[in-house]
């Protein structure tokens, strides 16, 4: 990873703190290519370990799909907590 892919990573670690909120962690960020590009994201979420990939023509495009794709297992683990067993 080069220093601009490693200033993105760190960008996308805020952003994914943001968008995940508490109680998830996120372990490690690999950035594949220019364009197009892979993001790799190791997090852990509800004490579970999870991988979250995002695509794109760009870097930018693929960190987009991260942030949808966390946002979505956030929403995910949200809507467990209130329906599933207690």
């Amino acid at each position: 990873m080069n220093d601009a892919q490693a200033r993105l990573a760190d960008q996308l670690a805020t952003d994914l703190a943001r968008v995940l909120g508490t109680g998830i962690v996120v372990e490690a960020i690999d950035i594949e290519g220019d364009g197009p590009a892979v993001i790799t994201v190791a997090c852990l979420v509800d004490g579970q370990a999870r991988q979250v990939l995002g695509t794109g023509d760009s870097v930018v495009t693929a960190m987009g799909h991260v942030i949808r794709v966390a946002a979505e297992l956030r929403l995910a683990g949200s809507f467990w907590h209130i329906v599933g067993p207690a």
